[in-house]
């Protein structure tokens, strides 16, 4: 009995050490560790000194370093700060303001801005000083971002991390702290009236739904009807625009919202490209958003009067002083002849066009249609030249002709048939395409609208004609004349051109994200276009 007593109070000692240590180790861990801006012993940041004497500090290079900032950083930094006396611009003596917090929390998540999340190198800040620095550089890279753009478009790649002047810092960032901060970055971007309604449609994808990033394979519902609903419903909820719980007809009205955000025909139904949008994730359509506010950034300011077609959009407008004159539906080309993006300039409209069908076309289209049947060429008005010499089409053994060898061009003379359709706007490019009438009008009340060899075929070209001439800056003392002079040209149904004195610029561009109103609309990649620039900023 006596052995188990000291053998108990052997036990009772070693127990009684080994609380102790562990209650000593637990008071210098609490004392040392900092992980959600608690005061660290013996750190100068909670010293009773003022907020400058805390940044003075903490401006010291072996601190700097210690945060992983760069030693150009740290020097953009001490710039900064030398330029205030080392006045800080969020913190007090003792806590981030609430700009300072609103701050700190909206650049975790630089996205919802139109940057990329993963743009910034991250600073792990342990107490209010260490945010202090972080935001200063951070709003320094991200106003710059916002103002030049995050990629390079020429040169293809993402353009190197850089921040704005130091002396311009302190000036922008006045911000009201009582007001969405978010919203107030949209005045260091482009001020072109779609970019402004981008970077708030943004904000609305991102505060209303999740960001998911599920893909889906789902097919048109012709294909298989009870597969597609059921797939679409679940991709439906997954992306926020429908309650587990909701019925049939709750599913139609969701899935109509989505097509109606998607730029396409709210109508119910799960078409071909309909499916496509839903197969899309969430993250992927904000990183396409963010992508067109970078074009927008990049894009050097329009002239005061051009005309605008952006191809995914299937939409002609015509501006002047950023006012809409003129707007028509296009039908730009197949995937296989894709309308190229273009700057050129508008010289002339030219009435009852002749048609010089492009070789592609007339060897692989015209030829096999000629070979069933030699009178086809007669049928559609066309003239056969062998060089520069007129031959007759009937004469010639078509089926001997070989798709790679054809020896001939062949022109559509004027009229209402002709493939251009009774007007042609023409403006230089090597592409060799341009926008024109067009005798097939069932098209155009179709939301995508790709079907073209390449040329944009335009919805009531006579009233853009009409627009564009009556705005002839250097016509306006014959205005009337020219208008009464168009309506004569078109009753006579004879080829003319009418050669503009005030030349119009012209950008054919590449944009998938745009705004109907004040409502942001995310249009099909047709093309698959916004893949490559979307590899590149999120690099």
């Amino acid at each position: 009995m006596y052995t188990n007593v000291i053998k108990y109070r052997h036990y009772m000692t070693q127990l009684t050490t080994h609380i102790f240590f562990l209650f000593v180790a637990l008071v210098l861990l609490s004392g040392c560790s900092d992980p959600n801006n608690s005061k660290t012993q013996g750190a100068f940041e909670y010293d009773d000194i003022s907020a400058n004497e805390k940044i003075t500090r903490a401006l010291d290079p072996n601190y700097l370093e210690k945060l992983g900032i760069s030693a150009a950083d740290q020097r953009y930094l001490s710039d900064f700060y030398a330029q205030r006396n080392h006045a800080p611009l969020w913190i007090n003596d003792s806590s981030l303001t609430a700009l300072g917090q609103q701050l700190k929390i909206v650049f975790k998540q630089p996205a919802q801005l139109g940057v990329p999340n993963q743009r910034y190198p991250r600073i792990n800040t342990r107490n209010f000083v260490q945010d202090e620095l972080a935001n200063t550089l951070l709003f320094a890279q991200l106003v710059n971002d916002l103002e030049t753009g995050v990629i390079d478009f020429s040169a293809k790649k993402k353009r190197s991390i850089s921040t704005i002047s130091a002396s311009r810092l302190a000036e922008l960032a006045n911000m009201d702290p009582t007001k969405d901060v978010r919203l107030q970055f949209l005045k260091f971007g482009s001020q072109d009236s779609t970019y402004q309604a981008l970077g708030k449609g943004l904000l609305m994808l991102v505060d209303t739904y999740p960001m998911d990033s599920t893909t889906y394979a789902i097919k048109a519902e012709k294909i298989d009807s009870t597969r597609s609903v059921r797939m679409a419903t679940a991709a439906l909820i997954s992306k926020g625009y429908l309650k587990k719980d909701k019925d049939t007809t709750a599913m139609l009205e969701a899935l109509k919202e989505f097509q109606l955000q998607n730029g396409l025909k709210p109508d119910g139904v799960i078409g071909k490209f309909t499916a496509m949008a839903l197969n899309e994730s969430t993250v992927h359509r904000r990183d396409r958003i963010i992508l067109a506010m970078d074009k927008l950034r990049s894009h050097k300011a329009y002239p005061n009067k051009y005309i605008h077609i952006n191809i995914p959009e299937y939409l002609l407008r015509f501006y002047i002083n950023d006012s809409l004159k003129s707007r028509h539906n296009v039908v730009v080309g197949r995937d296989e002849n894709q309308t190229p993006e273009l700057t050129s300039t508008l010289n002339k409209i030219i009435a009852y066009p002749y048609w010089s069908v492009p070789y592609s076309i007339s060897s692989k289209e015209i030829l096999p249609s000629a070979q069933r049947n030699p009178g086809y060429f007669a049928r559609n008005n066309y003239k056969v030249y062998k060089k520069d010499v007129e031959i007759d089409p009937t004469t010639v053994n078509w089926k001997a002709i070989k798709e790679t060898s054809f020896p001939y061009r062949v022109v559509q003379e004027p009229g209402k048939g002709n493939s251009l359709g009774v007007i042609k706007f023409d403006f230089p490019n090597t592409h060799n395409v341009y926008f024109h009438d067009t005798p097939s009008k069932s098209l155009f009340s179709a939301d995508v609208r790709a079907y073209s060899h390449g040329c944009m075929r335009t919805q009531h070209p006579i009233d853009l004609a009409r627009a564009i001439l009556e705005r002839d800056e250097i016509r306006k003392n014959d205005r009337v004349m020219i208008v009464d002079s168009l309506d004569s040209i078109m009753a006579r149904g004879k080829n003319y051109s009418i050669r503009l004195k005030e030349p119009i610029p012209i950008f054919v561009e590449y944009r998938t994200v745009t705004r109907d109103g004040e409502r942001m609309v995310t249009h099909i990649d047709i093309y698959g276009r916004d893949e490559e620039y979307l590899k590149i900023m999120n690099e």
